[in-house]
C-alpha cells in the first residue's frame, strides 16, 4: 500500500478511485443538485459507468415540496421519476454539453390551500422561494 501510494506521488498520478468511491461521489452531487426535488438518491439508486460517462438513476420518489421553488401554487400529492440519465462527455467536458434524460415521470398534484397549511408548511414554501432565488443569483 505504502509503495503505491509512494509511487503515485513520485510519477505525479494519483491511484485510480474504487467504482465505490465514484458512485459515492456522483451520488452526493446528484443529492445536491436535484435531491431538493426528489428522495432516494444514494449508491442503491445508481447504476453508474463514470467512465463511460453513463449514471442513471431509478424509481425516484418526488418530495411534496419540489414544486415550491418553481412557484408554483401546487402541492404534490404523489409524485415519481421511472428513470433519469445523465450523459457527462468526460473528454469534451468544455465543449459539450451535459445531457439529462428523465423518464416517465408521474404527478398528482393539487392546488395549495394556504388556509390550511400550518407554520411548518408555511415556513417550507417561504424556504424553497428565498432558495430558489439565491440558486437564481448563483
Amino acid at each position: 500500500h505504502f509503495a503505491a501510494s509512494h509511487v503515485a506521488r513520485a510519477s505525479g498520478h494519483a491511484p485510480a478511485p474504487s467504482a465505490a468511491m465514484l458512485e459515492g461521489i456522483a451520488a452526493g452531487i446528484l443529492e445536491r443538485t436535484i435531491g431538493k426535488y426528489v428522495k432516494g438518491i444514494d449508491a442503491k439508486s445508481l447504476t453508474v459507468a463514470l467512465w463511460s460517462g453513463q449514471i442513471v438513476l431509478h424509481d425516484l420518489e418526488l418530495k411534496r415540496e419540489a414544486l415550491f421553488a418553481f412557484g408554483l401554487p401546487v402541492d404534490i400529492e404523489a409524485g415519481a421519476i421511472g428513470r433519469v440519465e445523465v450523459t457527462v462527455p468526460w473528454s469534451r467536458l468544455g465543449s459539450e454539453p451535459i445531457k439529462v434524460l428523465i423518464e416517465r415521470v408521474h404527478l398528482v398534484a393539487t392546488p395549495i390551500d394556504e388556509a390550511t397549511w400550518d407554520d411548518a408548511q408555511r415556513e417550507l414554501w417561504e424556504w424553497s422561494r428565498k432558495m430558489a432565488e439565491v440558486d437564481a443569483l448563483a
